[in-house]
């Protein structure tokens, strides 16, 4: 019985809000920028830009 009403409850729950569930991993919101050298995604916050192109870190900008 129980288990019959957190399926009912959980059902409504995605009924009415079907697109909850597609961001839960992109809480922060934050824009991943891609490294130009190894391809590691890193906030953009984080990211250092030179010449146009992203890296992430100061290793891979020199």
């Amino acid at each position: 019985m129980l288990l019959l009403g957190w399926s009912a409850f959980s059902l409504f729950k995605k009924f009415m809000n079907p697109d909850a569930s597609k961001f839960s991993n992109t809480k922060n919101g934050k824009k991943m920028l891609a490294c130009s050298v190894c391809d590691t995604h890193v906030p953009e916050s984080d990211a250092i830009i030179k010449n146009g192109k992203t890296f992430c870190s100061k290793e891979h900008s020199e």
